[in-house]
Protein backbone atom coordinates (compact mmCIF):
# COMPACT_ATOMS: atom_id res chain seq x y z
CA UNK A 1 0.00 0.00 0.00
CA UNK A 2 2.89 2.48 0.97
CA UNK A 3 4.24 2.40 -2.80
CA UNK A 4 1.30 2.38 -4.50
CA UNK A 5 0.29 5.97 -2.79
CA UNK A 6 3.83 7.35 -3.28
CA UNK A 7 4.12 6.29 -6.96
CA UNK A 8 1.87 8.95 -8.28
CA UNK A 9 3.54 11.39 -5.82
CA UNK A 10 6.62 10.85 -7.53
CA UNK A 11 5.07 10.57 -10.96
CA UNK A 12 3.85 14.44 -10.01
CA UNK A 13 6.75 16.07 -9.52
CA UNK A 14 8.29 14.76 -12.49
CA UNK A 15 5.83 16.01 -14.40
CA UNK A 16 5.38 19.53 -12.79
CA UNK A 17 9.69 19.81 -13.01
CA UNK A 18 9.37 19.52 -16.78
CA UNK A 19 6.52 21.63 -16.97
CA UNK A 20 8.23 24.48 -15.21
CA UNK A 21 11.60 23.28 -16.99
CA UNK A 22 8.97 24.11 -20.77
CA UNK A 23 8.13 27.26 -19.21
CA UNK A 24 11.22 28.80 -18.51
CA UNK A 25 12.77 27.78 -22.24
CA UNK A 26 9.78 29.30 -23.78
CA UNK A 27 9.90 32.52 -21.27
CA UNK A 28 13.67 32.87 -22.40
CA UNK A 29 13.05 32.48 -25.93
CA UNK A 30 10.26 35.03 -25.77
CA UNK A 31 11.85 37.78 -23.65
CA UNK A 32 14.89 37.27 -26.08
CA UNK A 33 12.81 37.94 -28.89
CA UNK A 34 10.73 40.61 -27.98
CA UNK A 35 11.92 41.59 -24.55
CA UNK A 36 10.44 42.26 -21.44
CA UNK A 37 7.62 44.85 -21.96
CA UNK A 38 7.05 43.18 -25.59
CA UNK A 39 6.51 39.13 -23.70
CA UNK A 40 3.04 37.90 -22.51
CA UNK A 41 2.80 35.61 -20.04
CA UNK A 42 -0.18 34.46 -22.31
CA UNK A 43 2.08 33.74 -25.81
CA UNK A 44 4.98 32.63 -23.43
CA UNK A 45 2.07 30.06 -22.19
CA UNK A 46 1.41 29.23 -25.44
CA UNK A 47 4.75 28.87 -26.56
CA UNK A 48 4.76 26.33 -23.82
CA UNK A 49 1.85 24.66 -24.36
CA UNK A 50 0.45 25.64 -20.96
CA UNK A 51 -2.16 27.57 -19.55
CA UNK A 52 -1.55 30.79 -18.57
CA UNK A 53 -2.98 30.43 -14.78
CA UNK A 54 -0.12 27.62 -14.54
CA UNK A 55 2.36 29.82 -15.14
CA UNK A 56 0.75 32.32 -12.62
CA UNK A 57 1.40 29.12 -10.18
CA UNK A 58 4.47 28.15 -10.42
CA UNK A 59 6.11 31.74 -10.87
CA UNK A 60 3.65 34.87 -9.84
CA UNK A 61 3.67 37.27 -12.31
CA UNK A 62 5.67 38.29 -15.41
CA UNK A 63 8.59 39.79 -13.03
CA UNK A 64 8.76 36.28 -11.48
CA UNK A 65 8.88 34.18 -14.39
CA UNK A 66 11.58 36.58 -15.86
CA UNK A 67 13.82 36.07 -13.12
CA UNK A 68 13.39 32.38 -13.04
CA UNK A 69 14.43 32.34 -16.26
CA UNK A 70 17.50 34.66 -16.00
CA UNK A 71 18.35 32.79 -13.31
CA UNK A 72 17.97 29.29 -14.73
CA UNK A 73 20.36 29.79 -17.96
CA UNK A 74 22.70 31.94 -15.39
CA UNK A 75 22.74 28.88 -13.18
CA UNK A 76 23.61 26.45 -16.08
CA UNK A 77 26.52 28.48 -17.16
CA UNK A 78 28.20 28.92 -13.55
CA UNK A 79 27.51 25.03 -12.83
CA UNK A 80 28.97 24.47 -16.02
CA UNK A 81 32.39 27.14 -15.62
CA UNK A 82 33.04 26.03 -12.44
CA UNK A 83 33.03 22.31 -12.59
CA UNK A 84 35.61 22.77 -15.66
CA UNK A 85 37.57 24.89 -13.14
CA UNK A 86 37.91 22.64 -10.39
CA UNK A 87 38.71 20.03 -12.30
CA UNK A 88 42.24 22.28 -13.18
CA UNK A 89 43.09 22.78 -9.81
CA UNK A 90 46.98 23.63 -9.83
CA UNK A 91 46.94 24.57 -13.95
CA UNK A 92 48.25 27.85 -14.62
CA UNK A 93 46.06 31.26 -15.29
CA UNK A 94 46.34 31.17 -18.87
CA UNK A 95 45.00 27.73 -19.12
CA UNK A 96 42.03 28.44 -17.15
CA UNK A 97 41.11 31.65 -19.40
CA UNK A 98 41.39 29.76 -22.55
CA UNK A 99 39.07 27.16 -20.82
CA UNK A 100 36.44 29.70 -19.91
CA UNK A 101 36.58 31.53 -23.28
CA UNK A 102 36.04 28.07 -24.97
CA UNK A 103 33.16 27.22 -22.74
CA UNK A 104 31.90 30.44 -22.68
CA UNK A 105 31.85 30.57 -26.92
CA UNK A 106 30.32 26.92 -26.53
CA UNK A 107 27.49 27.75 -24.32
CA UNK A 108 26.96 31.22 -26.20
CA UNK A 109 26.53 29.37 -29.39
CA UNK A 110 23.87 26.89 -27.78
CA UNK A 111 22.22 29.57 -26.13
CA UNK A 112 21.98 32.85 -28.08
CA UNK A 113 18.65 33.96 -25.85
CA UNK A 114 21.09 35.44 -22.77
CA UNK A 115 23.25 37.62 -24.82
CA UNK A 116 20.26 38.70 -26.79
CA UNK A 117 18.11 39.67 -23.28
CA UNK A 118 21.60 41.06 -21.89
CA UNK A 119 21.82 43.35 -24.71
CA UNK A 120 18.38 44.07 -24.20
CA UNK A 121 18.37 45.13 -20.64
CA UNK A 122 21.97 46.49 -20.51
CA UNK A 123 20.70 48.80 -22.77
CA UNK A 124 17.82 50.16 -20.99
CA UNK A 125 19.05 49.87 -17.39
CA UNK A 126 17.00 49.82 -14.68
CA UNK A 127 16.27 47.11 -11.68
CA UNK A 128 16.13 44.26 -13.74
CA UNK A 129 19.40 44.76 -15.21
CA UNK A 130 20.85 45.92 -11.13
CA UNK A 131 19.44 42.35 -10.11
CA UNK A 132 20.79 40.42 -12.96
CA UNK A 133 24.19 42.06 -12.31
CA UNK A 134 24.22 42.17 -8.61
CA UNK A 135 22.82 38.62 -8.02
CA UNK A 136 24.26 36.63 -11.24
CA UNK A 137 27.01 38.69 -13.20
CA UNK A 138 29.39 39.77 -10.51
CA UNK A 139 30.63 36.35 -9.31
CA UNK A 140 31.62 35.28 -12.82
CA UNK A 141 32.86 38.84 -13.48
CA UNK A 142 35.32 39.31 -10.56
CA UNK A 143 36.73 35.66 -11.52
CA UNK A 144 36.97 36.16 -14.88
CA UNK A 145 38.74 39.53 -14.75
CA UNK A 146 40.97 38.77 -11.65
CA UNK A 147 42.41 35.99 -14.61
CA UNK A 148 42.62 38.59 -16.94
CA UNK A 149 44.44 41.05 -14.42
CA UNK A 150 47.19 38.95 -13.46
CA UNK A 151 47.52 37.24 -16.93
CA UNK A 152 47.77 40.99 -18.31
CA UNK A 153 50.45 41.76 -15.06
CA UNK A 154 52.55 38.70 -16.47
CA UNK A 155 52.61 39.84 -20.13
CA UNK A 156 50.37 36.73 -21.77
CA UNK A 157 47.78 39.04 -22.27
CA UNK A 158 47.79 42.38 -24.06
CA UNK A 159 48.28 45.47 -21.58
CA UNK A 160 45.22 46.67 -21.81
CA UNK A 161 43.04 47.35 -18.76
CA UNK A 162 41.24 44.57 -17.51
CA UNK A 163 37.83 45.74 -17.97
CA UNK A 164 38.22 46.41 -22.25
CA UNK A 165 39.38 42.65 -22.35
CA UNK A 166 36.47 41.76 -20.28
CA UNK A 167 33.95 42.87 -22.80
CA UNK A 168 35.71 41.94 -25.54
CA UNK A 169 35.34 38.49 -24.42
CA UNK A 170 32.00 39.10 -23.77
CA UNK A 171 31.24 41.02 -27.24
CA UNK A 172 33.32 38.16 -29.37
CA UNK A 173 31.73 35.36 -28.24
CA UNK A 174 28.52 35.09 -27.92
CA UNK A 175 27.79 38.03 -31.37
CA UNK A 176 28.27 35.27 -34.18
CA UNK A 177 25.85 33.24 -33.19
CA UNK A 178 23.32 35.86 -32.21
CA UNK A 179 23.83 37.31 -35.48
CA UNK A 180 24.14 33.68 -37.31
CA UNK A 181 20.71 34.46 -39.71
CA UNK A 182 22.21 37.37 -40.88
CA UNK A 183 25.45 35.88 -40.76
CA UNK A 184 23.90 32.92 -42.82
CA UNK A 185 22.24 35.45 -45.50
CA UNK A 186 25.28 37.41 -46.22
CA UNK A 187 28.15 34.42 -46.53
CA UNK A 188 26.33 31.52 -46.78
CA UNK A 189 28.43 30.26 -43.91
CA UNK A 190 26.46 28.78 -40.90
CA UNK A 191 28.03 29.81 -37.52
CA UNK A 192 26.18 26.90 -35.75
CA UNK A 193 28.04 23.87 -36.73
CA UNK A 194 30.58 22.43 -34.73
CA UNK A 195 33.31 23.29 -36.84
CA UNK A 196 32.29 26.44 -37.29
CA UNK A 197 32.13 26.52 -33.15
CA UNK A 198 35.34 25.46 -32.74
CA UNK A 199 36.71 27.67 -35.65
CA UNK A 200 35.09 30.82 -33.57
CA UNK A 201 36.91 29.55 -30.34
CA UNK A 202 40.15 29.80 -32.44
CA UNK A 203 39.90 32.90 -33.59
CA UNK A 204 38.66 34.35 -30.25
CA UNK A 205 41.86 33.04 -28.51
CA UNK A 206 44.36 34.07 -31.13
CA UNK A 207 43.43 37.51 -30.73
CA UNK A 208 43.94 37.14 -27.35
CA UNK A 209 46.82 35.18 -26.58
CA UNK A 210 48.95 35.17 -30.02
CA UNK A 211 50.14 31.83 -31.75
CA UNK A 212 51.36 29.17 -29.23
CA UNK A 213 55.04 29.45 -30.73
CA UNK A 214 54.78 32.97 -29.11
CA UNK A 215 53.89 34.95 -32.47
CA UNK A 216 52.66 38.41 -31.99
CA UNK A 217 48.44 38.82 -31.27
CA UNK A 218 46.70 39.89 -34.29
CA UNK A 219 46.57 43.42 -31.95
CA UNK A 220 49.72 43.73 -31.41
CA UNK A 221 50.86 42.83 -35.40
CA UNK A 222 52.13 46.01 -37.48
Amino acid sequence: MTSTRSEPLRTTRRSGDATRSRILAAALDVFSEVAFEGASTRDIAERAGVTQPLINYHFGSKEGLWEAAISSIFEELTDMLTNRIHGLRGVDDATVLKLIIRQFVIFSAAHPELHRIMTQECTVGGPRVEWVDNQLVRPLYEMTVGYIERLVEAGVLPPIPPIHIYYLIIGMGPTLFVFAPECIRLSGYDPRSHTAINAHIDAVLLLLFGKEDGSPRLAEAR
